[in-house]
């Protein structure tokens, strides 16, 4: 094994600022970059305050999601989805889609992604109306 990362430790920092418009809340985010020897993959954890989530996205190449602490939250086009530790998250290339936590709970992600593939110009359809206050409750 060449590399080895926790969630629990190492340097976890702000949104960097080419990353903040990504984010609903973005002084409420953190991320952590995680070691990831996959060829053209980056892998991190991003931390999310209760109630913080992305903006709807879409990854080129897709993105694969780990939920690893707290209730989480995914919205893609079949829905809402609540998720806990354990539960994985699998947007096939160009899917509409946004993540992040509920209302009442931070949550906790390892994402697998390539570098800089994902565009913010997307319609945000129903993304603010299928947020309620008790979501995840």
């Amino acid at each position: 094994m060449d590399e080895l990362a926790s969630t629990a430790d190492g340097d976890v920092v702000a949104v960097p600022e080419h990353l903040r418009s990504l984010f609903n809340a973005p002084d409420d985010v953190r991320v952590q970059v995680l070691p990831c020897n996959l060829p053209g993959l980056k892998s991190m954890a991003v931390h999310f305050g209760a109630g913080a989530r992305t903006v709807p996205h879409v990854h080129h190449g897709g993105q694969h999601l780990v939920y690893v602490d707290g209730v989480g939250v995914v919205g893609d086009e079949t829905g809402v989805h609540v998720v806990r530790p354990g539960d994985v998250v699998s947007s096939p290339p160009g899917a509409w889609h946004w993540h992040g936590a509920v209302p009442s709970s931070p949550a906790t992600h390892v994402t697998f992604e390539q570098p800089g593939d994902f565009d913010r110009d997307v319609e945000r359809r129903d993304w603010d109306d299928s947020y309620p206050p008790g979501l995840g409750a």
